[in-house]
């Protein structure tokens, strides 16, 4: 009898140990998913802002001067905008979320290229993002793109808040990447998982600007090096329509996407247009290679009509 009682109350013991534990945990992680949420925001905004080259890989702002040359800036959160800095200065959380929230509008195209705000289609946009982030946005209907306006005052960030469609016939007399940009997120498959990451497409439609991959679980050393500045340095003035031996371009029917060869572009490709729309690949991570160009090519396929609106949008502005 007395050993019955033992056991039952340890029993007890052990029963009430583990509540305890499951009731920490929960707590826990209803105090920390808020936190945990507003951390996964930031980092995300952050690689946008890098494949933008707003925010530099040593976490401080630029913009571009009159020469087309980058200079360190900082953030006037009063004024909406960036300023050129004799020393780079570190970009606070604050200026990054703030600089985001003003210069960064979440658009949906269809498959002809279409503009529309989710207002237009009356869209809630947490509920997009929530049920379509995971497998991607290409394949939708209304696909996602996300408009990078110009360093501008805030009377005319507001005004363009407003119409963002009007925000195409801004143009630079000087520099390609200081315009209205585009950034068109890009997923596909590596070697191990899921691939997520940006391209910053210019206001021409093709001129790369940059690019980032946010999320990847590829192997350190090998295929997890797509998430260096180094190997993503390679596309910044690359070409998302490949041209021909001539040089032209024929967007209506140009493969589109980035061409990531086996070893270095130098060796492999013979052509200087076509090397244009080319980058390095990784050493001893082929799989990783061919599934970031897959990831290039699929995602970027279904927005060509979008891509070339945009171009034929820079041709006639440039008239």
């Amino acid at each position: 009898m007395d050993q019955k009682k033992s056991n039952l109350k340890t029993i007890l013991f052990v029963c009430c140990i583990c509540f305890v534990a499951a009731l920490t945990l929960s707590i826990l992680a209803a105090i920390l998913k808020k936190p945990q949420k507003e951390a996964v925001e930031l980092y995300k905004s952050k690689q946008l802002l890098l494949a933008a080259k707003i925010l530099t890989y040593e976490n401080t702002f630029q913009l571009q001067n009159n020469q087309c040359e980058y200079e360190n800036a900082i953030y006037d959160i009063n004024s909406s905008l960036l300023t050129p800095s004799n020393t780079p200065i570190k970009a606070t959380q604050a200026d990054i979320l703030n600089l985001y929230e003003n210069r960064i509008i979440p658009m949906l195209t269809d498959i002809d290229g279409n503009l529309y705000t989710f207002e237009d289609l009356q869209i809630n946009q947490n509920e997009y993002f929530e049920k379509n982030e995971k497998m991607g946005f290409a394949h939708l209907q209304y696909k996602l793109v996300y408009f990078v306006l110009p360093n501008s005052s805030q009377s005319s960030l507001v005004a363009i808040k407003q119409n963002p469609k009007e925000a195409l016939q801004i143009r630079s007399e000087n520099c390609l990447q200081s315009d209205l940009c585009f950034v068109i997120p890009i997923n596909g498959f590596g070697l191990w998982d899921a691939i997520y990451g940006y391209l910053c497409v210019a206001n021409d439609g093709n001129t790369i600007i940059g690019t980032t991959w946010y999320d990847q679980k590829e192997t350190p050393g090998l295929g997890g090096d797509i998430s260096l500045p180094k190997w993503q340095k390679q596309f910044y003035d690359k070409v998302v329509f490949q041209p021909n031996l001539d040089g032209e371009t024929n967007f209506a029917n140009a493969p589109l996407g980035i061409n990531v060869v086996k070893s270095t572009v130098t060796s492999e490709i013979k052509s200087k247009e076509i090397a244009k729309n080319s980058v390095d690949g990784l050493t001893g991570a082929t799989i990783t290679t061919i599934g970031v160009a897959e990831s290039y090519r699929k995602s970027l396929a279904p927005y060509r009509s979008f891509l070339i609106k945009m171009h034929q949008n820079y041709v006639k502005s440039s008239l």
